[in-house]
């Protein structure tokens, strides 16, 4: 088997799986935790621990990588992984289902930066490029049949019988990472070399291309998030049950799938920023429609547009961080990345559960889309015309 076939599954293989089981567990947290008594502020603060390790971590995590290599943290992702989504099983209680998602948290962001710096870290620009892509593409197709397979599942058997299988399934990856190579340090061009020396964690926030591309990022991230964590619960107070909300959560994700295999032609075609901008607003648009819509099969195309809107920038921000930085600095810079994410995820369920307690769940999409369409319109009124810079 060549290298490049054993890298591209490995890739797919490895982050599919994880994002089936982490990303799987994500819709049904907020309706275990409303089972079991927890009122929508407690929902809120559960869902943003999942962001409360990496938010002081990802920095620290990215330079060790840089350091000593994605190998072994992608195990140890797994495992961790694999344990939190155990816990509710041992402990049936809101104690075990902040264990759960302390522990989630932690093990996701090992496994990204892991998994984003082998990826990005390829000396030539098309193989990176095509691995960040593969490695997006993958993130999308676990967390579309995810939330599908769980929400039947849960259904069936019980949420924390649901959580125990995407556990067990993903300590059972760990031996597949053995196949998994770092990277030989490479002889840096000039260019790198420059990169190296410019260098200064705190100076990328002066980087027009890397503010955008981190802007970017965390309005996705928080859209993704919210309607992960809210979506179920609004869904519930419309007499959806949890294996077709798990289906309208995981069309979601497929659209993220089929917007991912067109992005090469739409880019080839079209700006990148108008593409991104586009789809940034719509997404925003889509958020505030939410809580005038009860119907099931309007829910369903909403959802699939939503995914369309969300499935866009990610890729195209981590490749713009990527390229924006020094090859043995990578997960450094995507550590910071992450961080700004995580502090937006930490944020926001906890002001978003305060919300849905005083006006309900549908505020709880109103708040989120005006943030949304709010935070792109705000950014180019500030910068003006951007059109004039790439990404």
């Amino acid at each position: 088997m060549s290298v490049v076939r054993r890298i591209k599954i490995l890739i797919i293989v490895l982050t599919s799986v994880f994002m089936f089981s982490i990303t799987g567990s994500r819709p049904l947290i907020p309706m275990y935790a409303e089972d079991l008594g927890a009122p929508n502020y407690l929902i809120g603060l559960i869902v943003a621990l999942f962001s409360f390790l990496p938010l002081f971590l990802s920095v620290k995590l990215g330079k060790i990588v840089d350091e000593s290599g994605s190998k072994k943290f992608l195990g140890i992702s797994l495992l961790v992984g694999g344990i939190s989504l155990i816990f509710p099983f041992l402990f049936d209680n809101l104690v075990g289902v902040i264990l759960s998602q302390i522990f989630a948290g932690l093990a996701h962001i090992v496994y990204v930066v892991a998994m984003q710096s082998f990826a990005g870290g390829f000396a030539e620009k098309e193989w990176r490029e095509y691995f960040i892509n593969l490695f997006s593409i993958s993130v999308a197709l676990g967390s579309f049949l995810g939330p599908l397979v769980g929400g039947i599942i849960a259904e069936v058997y019980g949420f924390s019988i649901a959580l125990l299988g995407g556990g067990v399934l993903l300590i059972s990856m760990i031996p597949f990472v053995k196949w998994v190579e770092d990277h030989d340090e490479k002889t840096q061009t000039k260019e790198e070399k420059r990169k190296e020396k410019d260098f200064k964690l705190v100076g990328l926030f002066k980087i027009k291309s890397l503010q955008y591309a981190f802007l970017v990022s965390a309005l996705i991230l928080l859209a993704k998030d919210t309607y992960i964590a809210f979506f179920p619960l609004l869904a519930r107070d419309y007499g959806i049950n949890e294996s077709m909300i798990g289906l309208i959560v995981s069309l979601n994700a497929a659209a993220g799938i089929l917007i991912r295999l067109m992005l090469p032609f739409l880019i080839s075609h079209m700006n990148r920023r108008t593409i991104i901008n586009s789809s940034i607003l719509l997404s925003g648009v889509i958020f505030l429609l939410h809580p005038f819509i009860s119907s099931t099969f309007l829910l369903i195309v909403l959802s699939f547009i939503l995914g369309i809107g969300l499935g866009i920038g990610q890729p195209l921000s981590i490749a713009t961080t990527v390229e924006s930085l020094p090859s043995n600095k990578i997960g450094e810079g995507l550590g910071l990345r992450l961080t700004i994410n995580r502090l937006t995820q930490l944020v926001t369920p906890v002001s978003l559960g305060g919300i849905a307690s005083f006006v309900g769940i549908g505020g709880v999409f109103y708040f989120t889309g005006f943030i949304v369409v709010g935070g792109i319109l705000v950014y180019f009124k500030k910068v003006g015309d951007s059109s004039r810079t790439s990404i």
